[in-house]
């Protein structure tokens, strides 16, 4: 049997090893976040994967109904105006931000709990009891960030409208500083979520906090990171989504051979519904690759500043160590 060893959070990490360590954390704790973020995100994960997976299968349905209406552009329309529609929308909408919320509480308050007891050995009562009380600050959060960024929004297409008067070439220009700046604000304060639950601050403080952290220099060592992990999350969540444009591709190919329109039987359409349901799932549990990441660099950046984890040591000088599993630092 594997003997365990404590990953330090509390030191510095070049971009390799932070990468190198996210994966050595999920795979030595696969077991208990993994059963902690089936256990507490998975209900509403699950109904929220179900909500869409039903809503693409009526749409391909839809669709399917149209081409055979040679393009009914009533019936869409009727469809849009349904009491059915906005309700599948605003129930996705509730249930996406609800396993939004709940996998991000989840995972953030498994980390903190690590880091506390210096073990995998984590119960998912333990985690349970920190993610009732986060969750009302993520929710907060989440939706102040939503307003933040609506006011940032209208704040940089002013510069746009201005370009605009003076030619209309220069709207180009405009649209480009606009994706910047969001871009960049967004990784400014990528650390906000973990910092407001290990730190216990609120909102702004937080905000503040992770753009002061995350610009000492540290702007594109954090973009790095976020984009890696991100682009893994995507590419293994698409996978489930295969089999569903083999289906598409098939029957578009077999539309053109004949001359008929495109039609998707049940089966189809039900595989369809399975291939989004699971791809909506494996995304969202996924979402614990680039938020151990965003700890790891959080303890990074703030050991680089404050040398947190240096001082312990220099305190701990001549003590007798009391924690048997802790390992020996290796630089």
């Amino acid at each position: 049997m594997e003997e365990f060893k404590v990953i330090e959070f509390q030191q510095t990490r070049d971009f390799s090893r932070k990468l190198n360590t996210t994966f050595e954390f999920l795979r030595q704790n696969f077991k208990s976040l993994g059963k902690s973020i089936l256990y507490i995100s998975g209900p509403s994960v699950l109904v929220a994967s179900l909500l869409i997976g039903s809503f693409m299968g009526e749409f391909l349905t839809l669709t399917q109904s149209l081409q055979s209406q040679a393009g009914d552009v009533e019936t869409l329309g009727d469809y849009f105006l349904t009491l059915s529609f906005w309700a599948q929308i605003l129930a996705m909408l509730i249930f996406f931000f609800i396993s939004f919320v709940v996998t991000i509480a989840t995972i953030n308050c498994y980390i903190n709990v690590y880091v506390e007891k210096r073990t995998n050995k984590i119960e998912v009562q333990e985690v349970w009891d920190r993610v009732r009380i986060t969750f009302w600050n993520y929710a907060g959060t989440t939706i102040l960030f939503f307003i933040a960024y609506v006011i940032v929004v209208i704040l940089l297409v002013i510069p746009m409208f201005i370009l605009g008067a003076i030619s209309p070439f220069l709207i180009f220009f405009g649209a480009i500083f606009l994706f910047v700046g969001l871009f960049y604000l967004a990784i400014s304060v990528s650390l906000t979520y973990f910092i407001q639950s290990h730190e216990k601050k609120s909102f702004l403080a937080a905000m503040v906090r992770s753009y002061r952290l995350v610009n000492n220099g540290k702007w594109w060592s954090t973009f790095g990171l976020l984009f890696l992990l991100q682009m893994i999350t995507g590419i293994s969540s698409y996978i489930f989504l295969i089999p569903y444009y083999i289906i598409v591709l098939t029957s578009s190919l077999h539309s053109v051979s004949t001359g008929n329109p495109l039609e998707m039987s049940s089966t189809m359409v039900t595989v369809s519904v399975i291939c989004f349901t699971l791809y909506y799932m494996a995304q969202m549990l996924l979402y614990s690759l680039p938020h151990v990441g965003i700890a790891f660099q959080y303890f990074n950046l703030v050991e680089l500043k404050e040398a947190r984890g240096l001082l312990s040591q220099i305190e701990t000088i001549g003590q007798a160590t009391t924690d048997p599993n802790r390992p020996e630092e290796t630089y």
